[in-house]
């Protein structure tokens, strides 16, 4: 049976606040020099890839954390509040669209 669960994949990109000065020696491993792109997807049933190309794996269905691999300790409902603040209208489109396709 094809999994039918909703999941939220998201995906980090670290790059230097200041591109110019990656040549100094330990810029990059000082974190207040890093920012970070945020993506996420809405998705109905996932792949092993999927798994392993995203940084965090939310199985909205179920309400469980399937993968955070940024080593904070965070259960789902904190998760998900922090993807909801700046993600909200994106995350409800998304649902509403997969479960429209049913």
């Amino acid at each position: 049976m094809k999994d039918q669960s909703i999941y939220l994949l998201g995906r980090y990109t670290a790059k230097p606040k200041d591109p110019r000065m990656t040549a100094v020696p330990g810029y990059m491993r000082d974190r207040n020099n890093i920012r970070y792109d945020e993506e996420i997807a809405i998705v109905r049933g996932i792949s092993s890839k999927d798994r392993v190309n995203h940084n965090v794996v939310l199985n909205l269905t179920e309400e469980k954390v399937l993968k955070n691999s940024f080593g904070e300790n965070y259960d789902f409902a904190q998760l998900f509040e922090y993807f909801y603040k700046g993600f909200g209208e994106q995350i409800d489109r998304g649902i509403n669209q997969l479960n429209a396709s049913r």
